[in-house]
């Protein structure tokens, strides 16, 4: 696996002063600089830095194997040279994925990720502001670039190689520092209350042990810090959103795999989606007991994304959140999850 150029890492070298805050994630001691890796001081283990990013997995992503994600990040980083973040957001989708993406659900992703300003300004206020933000399981890097005005340093961290290399493009297209870490959400590379704000969007549903992961939250916010969640809910009246199926939420886990490979023949895998009352205990798990659940707001491009019935639901949705104490009879079956979440009563968000 090759270095592109030094041009690259130079590019994407990390704001002054964000490595004195890096961490090993095996043992929690401190790493220095070493050409292009980073070394624990204590445990001696080794990270490399791959076309600019410092990639400090314990494991990799269990969507791609590793040098499968390598090679998928160089050949996107050839694109990025000549193609805007929009047009590199498309290209990713025309790369082949294992299993095999279909058309209309690549097509509603690309489409969310272009439209995804709109979506965050709905809940930016929920954010705060401060020194540091954490965007964890940053993908396409939409929110980190978009917390820049909020924060004074905003860090973007992914388990995938490939969307980093994304993300990337569209902060330099704006203009900003490209603050990015490859990394596993349950084992992060940051030191100890490092961020006022952590926040997770669509993170949650696509790992394995969604407590370990806010624990890591948890653990690496500041003390007064708040952490913000964003994820589909199982129990939701809608389509699940990765596959575009009504009701796989409701079945027993173990039945799931199969009624989708029934009705759309598809693969559906190393998805895990929570419950209200689920997140909710991972929370109080996590030594975060203060959280508020609230329903979002439904974008315009969200509805134009949207079915006839699926369209008509959430209208109803929309016109019932604004109706005082009927929006909490809905948080159990609305499409997401939103929770700030802390470790003690904070300012209710403005």
């Amino acid at each position: 696996m090759t270095i592109i150029s030094t041009a690259v890492a130079s590019r994407a070298s990390l704001t002054l002063g964000l490595a004195g805050w890096l961490r090993c994630p095996r043992c929690r001691s401190e790493v220095e600089r070493v050409a292009e890796t980073y070394r624990c001081v204590a445990c001696r283990h080794s990270y490399p830095i791959v076309l600019g990013i410092p990639d400090f997995r314990l494991y990799e992503d269990p969507l791609i194997p590793l040098e499968d994600d390598y090679r998928k990040g160089e050949k996107l980083q050839r694109a990025a040279e000549e193609r805007t973040f929009a047009e590199l957001v498309a290209y990713y989708w025309t790369l082949p994925t294992y299993p095999a993406t279909p058309p209309d659900v690549s097509a509603r992703s690309i489409h969310h990720v272009t439209t995804d300003a709109t979506r965050i300004a709905g809940y930016a206020d929920l954010l705060g502001t401060g020194r540091r933000f954490l965007d964890l399981g940053c993908g396409a890097g939409m929110l980190a670039r978009a917390m820049h005005d909020r924060f004074n340093v905003c860090v973007g961290a992914d388990i995938g190689f490939r969307w980093l290399v994304v993300a990337r493009r569209g902060l330099e297209e704006a203009g900003l520092p490209a603050n990015l870490i490859c990394c596993c959400a349950d084992h992060l590379p940051f030191v100890d209350g490092a961020f006022d704000t952590v926040a997770s969007v669509s993170l949650l549903e696509h790992v394995t042990n969604a407590p370990a992961v806010l624990g890591e939250c948890a653990r690496v916010l500041a003390p007064a810090g708040r952490v913000f969640v964003w994820t589909t809910n199982r129990f939701s009246l809608a389509p699940e959103p990765h596959v575009r199926i009504w009701g796989v939420g409701f079945l027993p886990r173990r039945w799931m795999p199969g009624y989708v490979r029934w009705r759309r023949g598809l693969a559906y895998e190393k998805k895990h989606l929570l419950s209200r009352r689920e997140l909710a205990r991972g929370l109080e798990q996590a030594h975060l007991p203060v959280h508020h659940f609230a329903v979002p707001a439904v974008t315009e491009p969200d509805l134009a994304a949207m079915g006839r019935a699926e369209r008509a639901l959430a209208r109803v949705w929309s016109v019932a959140s604004r109706v005082p104490g009927l929006g909490r009879l809905f948080l159990g079956v609305f499409p997401v999850l939103q929770v700030v979440a802390a470790r003690r009563p904070a300012r209710p968000p403005a």
